[in-house]
């Protein structure tokens, strides 16, 4: 589906949700109710009029558009079987990650050493995963909702704690851009569960960042990654010395 028909199936329900009919626009347009559902049918209509049927329900085009293009990023979760697939092939899992946090595939292949067919067979092999829709020339769409998690305890976390994870940790975390906080005390579990909510609103201002910056070209990015853990913990050495 072109995605000038998606606009106009995004303002339908949004003018359903406000109660706003065809009659309200035509009036607002000065034009028959006729004409109006001859535009939406049609799905032909001049941006003047569309931001002015957008201000009906209090949004403006760029608003549409980012909902329209919500409504495509609905797969939440791979497979058990697909995320394996993923770890089983480390230029696939490059790909992929990249795609997702907003690379395109040409720089992708500017700056690592794939081949060209290899590349082609990947983005055919993530379309049909549904992680991205291939388009023309090369160029993705992804499909991952905005709330997309790898699986707990799934083929990638398991990845990340093998691979990733020590890698991660063996800096000093003085250098530019990086940051470590270590805190320790005694809390209650009531305490311990209403901390989770205060790390779930840092990990969502975290994602929010990178939306603002998506506009940004990708050389003035650099990959981030922000590990926020807390659980109730002592150092075995002090735990071997615990009266039992």
């Amino acid at each position: 589906m072109a995605f000038a028909q998606e606009l106009i199936d995004t303002l339908k329900r949004e003018l359903r949700t406000r109660r706003v009919t065809y009659a309200d626009i035509a009036r607002e347009l000065q034009l028959s109710e006729s004409s109006i559902k001859r535009l939406f049918s049609e799905g032909d209509m001049s941006l003047s009029r569309l931001e002015t049927i957008c201000a009906l329900v209090e949004l403006d085009i760029a608003q549409l558009a980012a909902r329209a293009t919500e409504r495509r990023r609905h797969i939440h979760s791979l497979t058990q079987e697909q995320e394996k697939m993923l770890v089983g092939d480390e230029k696939l899992l490059l790909l992929t990650v990249h795609l997702i946090y907003g690379w395109s595939y040409a720089r992708v292949m500017a700056i690592y050493d794939i081949d060209p067919h290899q590349g082609q067979r990947m983005l055919v092999q993530l379309d049909r995963m549904q992680i991205i829709e291939l388009l023309p020339e090369n160029r993705v769409r992804i499909r991952l909702s905005p709330d997309f998690q790898w699986l707990p305890d799934g083929p990638i976390q398991h990845f990340f704690e093998r691979e990733v994870q020590s890698d991660f940790f063996s800096s000093n975390f003085t250098g530019d851009g990086e940051l470590r906080l270590v805190m320790n005390g005694w809390m209650s579990l009531h305490g311990i569960r209403a901390f989770h909510e205060n790390m779930r609103r840092l990990a969502k201002e975290f994602d929010l960042q990178i939306k603002s910056d998506r506009h940004v070209p990708v050389e003035e990015r650099r990959g981030t990654t922000m590990v926020v853990a807390v659980r109730p913990w002592s150092l075995e050495m002090f735990e071997k010395h615990v009266r039992k």
